[in-house]
């Protein structure tokens, strides 16, 4: 085997096996007919590989059947990241005094999101997007705001990602009902869990991992562990634990704020990549289903 054709198989190797198996020879052999005397793939052709692999795994990942799992659930497990937020009013609510907008600068989001998972849940998925859409502006500008600060960045960032997400699966999903009233139950169940633990222990260590581990049990149990569908949906679902722990590894090693584009990269780029690696990783059936 030429050094040529082993970096060739290597690059291949990047793209899902169900892919590799139908396809792979041919396209080592276009590959090699292309290259010509070359001894090393060409940067373009390198590129081409890659960003095909990057869009295959990103199909695989959000395939029709997650996405309609996704644009089911997904509304009802946003609502979790309103713990902070309802702790705050909590907190104001007993002083006897109403809180000031700093404070609670996400609540009318919230409120949204809410209204977004009766339209999801009663069918109205037109309307639902466009409300999951406006929600996802509103969590956008809320990071913006000059009193957010780093805490609200590492707090919301892994709640804008599933909003972002399930935005999309909301527009495109062809609407079909997964698992039904089951699903819908124990994802409403799961942010229920995880709301108490935010009111009652916030800024508690144990109760920021419980809910984490919460919110991912709660994922695989809604969207259905037993398949790849549900797998993959149960990663989506679980983004915000992604950020929540690359947050905790960003403090135990850095102290204070980073800068913003950085930030931006660490929090919104990496739980995608991760998203798109491991859910690459979970091997569809030929024929996917829905059950």
């Amino acid at each position: 085997m030429s050094e040529l054709e082993r970096r060739f198989r290597r690059l291949l190797g990047l793209y899902p096996r169900e892919h590799r198996e139908r396809h792979g020879e041919e396209m080592l052999d276009v590959l090699l007919a292309d290259a010509g005397d070359r001894t090393t793939p060409g940067w373009r052709a390198t590129a081409d590989l890659l960003w095909g692999a990057v869009r295959l795994h990103v199909r695989r990942l959000l395939a029709a059947d997650v996405l309609a799992v996704v644009s089911l659930l997904g509304p009802i497990a946003v609502l979790a990241g309103a713990g902070t937020s309802l702790h705050e009013l909590a907190w104001w609510v007993q002083a006897g005094s109403a809180p000031p907008f700093e404070q609670i600068p996400d609540a009318p989001v919230w409120f949204v999101w809410l209204g977004v998972a009766v339209l999801a849940m009663a069918g109205k998925r037109r309307a639902a997007a466009v409300g999951a859409w406006v929600a996802t502006a509103g969590l956008v500008v809320v990071l913006q705001l000059p009193f957010a600060g780093w805490q609200w960045f590492t707090d919301k960032a892994g709640w804008v990602l599933l909003s972002a997400i399930t935005a999309v699966a909301l527009s495109v999903s062809d609407g079909r009902r997964v698992r039904g009233l089951p699903a819908v139950a124990t994802m409403a169940v799961t942010v229920l869990v995880i709301v108490v633990l935010g009111v009652f222990g916030h800024r508690s260590g144990f109760a920021e991992f419980a809910a984490l581990a919460v919110l991912f049990a709660g994922a695989a149990l809604a969207a259905g562990a037993g398949s790849a569908t549900g797998r993959r949906a149960a990663l989506v679902l679980s983004t915000p634990v992604v950020t929540a722990l690359l947050a905790l590894l960003v403090h135990a090693v850095h102290h204070g704020p980073i800068n913003d584009l950085v930030s931006t990269l660490i929090f919104f780029g990496t739980p995608l990549l991760f998203l798109v690696a491991i859910g690459g990783l979970v091997r569809l059936p030929r024929r996917a289903s829905v059950s």
